[in-house]
């Protein structure tokens, strides 16, 4: 289910896009070193378009989803996901995806509740994609439930959903542009059978995800709040799109000049990180995941 492209809905995206355009992402430092590419200032200017007070309004999911579109095709950091629907970045276990600085995590229990934790010491965990990990030195306990919490699970797996359709569909757009310049064997990469192939099967996994995302916006309470078959879908459909990407670019889509190493480590990242909260369980050592 898609919303209607309505004037609105078109503008807010559009201011989304215009903020996340002038951002620059951190340069990657030594492979297995920790870093955080969370950005203060790009955080203000998104709460300025408005970003952060959309996820208590059932009616302005589809402008969350549209949003977060914009973030995925901008690979942009994770955390202002997390920060804007959850209110505190996202634990699972005794791993926090970003957690510099914060003074709480948020926790999604079984049941589809979620509580906020305080949080102790921690130590940096080597990052795959810049998202800043931090290992918990003790366990998290989670307070009481937050009393707008399935709201905010709603609005954050919408949130979610749409970051991934948008960096499958930012990739699968470079795709399309360089097999169409890049000449071998005297024609058109795009010209070959087996580029085609690869590319129609991620386009039609970047549309799901899109509709998954979609369909998540207009959720209602007799809905799961957290669509868990969804995000493990999503997490992995995004890592094949990014994986058959890079395939197509050959090796200079392993190059860190090209930018599309950044979408293929958040989306392996972020496949892991889904699937640990559909698992209720200790994350699988994310940003370490393998990238082969």
């Amino acid at each position: 289910m898609r919303f209607a492209a309505d004037e609105e809905l078109t503008l807010f995206a559009s201011s989304v896009r215009e903020v996340v355009a002038g951002w620059e992402p951190v340069r990657e430092p030594a492979f297995g070193a920790w870093w955080d590419e969370h950005d203060d200032g790009l955080a203000a200017r998104l709460a300025a378009v408005g970003w952060s007070r959309l996820w208590d309004d059932p009616a302005l999911r589809g402008a969350v989803v549209a949003g977060a579109l914009e973030l995925g095709r901008a690979v942009a950091p994770i955390s202002l996901v997390d920060a804007a629907t959850l209110g505190a970045p996202l634990a699972v276990g005794s791993r926090i995806r970003h957690g510099t600085g914060a003074a709480v995590a948020a926790c999604v229990a079984p049941g589809d509740v979620l509580a906020l934790a305080p949080v102790g010491d921690t130590e940096r965990e080597a990052t795959l994609d810049g998202s800043g990990t931090l290992r918990c030195l003790s366990a998290l306990v989670p307070g009481p439930a937050v009393a707008d919490g399935e709201e905010r699970l709603r609005a954050w797996s919408a949130a979610m959903l749409g970051y991934l359709a948008g960096m499958a569909a930012g990739a699968l757009d470079q795709a399309v542009a360089y097999v169409t310049a890049r000449e071998q064997f005297g024609a058109p990469l795009a010209s070959l059978p087996a580029v085609q192939g690869r590319l129609a099967d991620a386009a039609l996994a970047a549309e799901g995800i899109a509709l998954l995302a979609w369909a998540a916006a207009v959720s209602g309470p007799e809905q799961e709040a957290v669509p868990r078959a969804a995000l493990l879908w999503a997490g992995a459909s995004c890592r094949e799109v990014t994986g058959s990407v890079l395939q197509v670019h050959g090796a200079v889509g392993f190059a860190l000049e090209s930018g599309l190493h950044r979408a293929y480590r958040r989306a392996a990242s972020l496949a892991v990180w889904g699937d640990a909260v559909v698992r209720g369980a200790e994350p699988d050592a994310p940003e370490r995941h393998d990238v082969a």
